[in-house]
């Protein structure tokens, strides 16, 4: 601080301020902090400033000093209640736009589960593939391993996860793709999905039916949606025996420009 003026040096100062703010009940620092943080949101940190701001303002926030005057004291309270959602909504977005930077970089790896399971669940991640979900779920669970001190054998990691495997979209990849992704699923399941994706209208096992409806729907913003409606004519057309059309050869030579 100088002068009275406050001056950020970096990100993870900013959020270190908020930290002491809470703390201490300085009442304002936070914000300041929060409007340096706004502007200076990057694919390379937004991982941190996301899991951050979500520790901080997870429980109510400090009370406002008693004789604060009564606008003031609301004004103040907008202010905490808006700009971390406004943080929070905009690191999504972010993330949504970066995905696959994102998700490959070594800073997913030391998220909680509970944010890495919100970001993989989004139908907007501009990713190429869904094996960039699942590569990121593999070194994610790889580290959770080791820093438990338990050897990183797929069983480990399919406990670790606690479940986060399923939100993998298996049902939009390709054979080709299925084959890498499908270590963190069981023997059982792996030829559930294996088989669903070759009789488009079978059931998975009990154990993962609740998860076919995701499993089976691209993410919005990447190729994976023409891929997927493309599977899916062709599939059809094979069922039914029937030829690809001129019209539908036309429009899969679209798909694969868009992709």
């Amino acid at each position: 601080m100088f002068g009275g003026e406050v001056i950020f040096r970096s990100v993870a100062t900013a959020l270190s301020v908020i930290y002491t703010a809470k703390k201490y009940m300085v009442i304002g620092l936070d914000t300041l902090a929060l409007m340096y943080i706004s502007k200076n949101i990057n694919s390379d940190n937004v991982l941190l400033v996301l899991q951050t701001i979500l520790i901080f303002y997870n429980t109510e926030h400090s009370p406002h000093p008693a004789n604060q005057d009564t606008k003031v004291k609301e004004a103040n309270q907008d202010i905490m209640e808006y700009e971390p959602r406004n943080i929070i909504r905009q690191c999504f977005h972010l993330i949504d736009k970066t995905a696959k930077k994102v998700l490959e970089s070594d800073e997913v790896e030391d998220i909680s589960l509970d944010l890495l399971k919100s970001i993989i669940q989004r139908d907007s991640l501009c990713i190429p593939s869904e094996l960039c979900v699942w590569q990121a779920l593999n070194r994610w669970s790889h580290r959770q391993c080791r820093r438990r001190h338990i050897s990183p054998s797929q069983d480990n990691k399919r406990e670790v996860l606690e479940g986060s495997q399923y939100y993998v979209r298996y049902l939009t990849m390709t054979s080709k793709q299925y084959k890498v992704a499908s270590s963190l699923l069981t023997k059982g399941e792996e030829e559930s999905i294996l088989y669903n994706l070759l009789h488009m209208d079978s059931s998975l096992t009990k154990s993962i039916q609740e998860y076919q409806v995701s499993m089976n729907t691209p993410r919005q913003r990447t190729g994976g949606l023409w891929k997927h409606v493309w599977r899916t004519k062709v599939q059809t057309n094979e069922t039914k025996k029937d030829k690809i059309t001129l019209a539908e050869q036309i429009l899969f030579f679209i798909v694969c420009i868009l992709d």
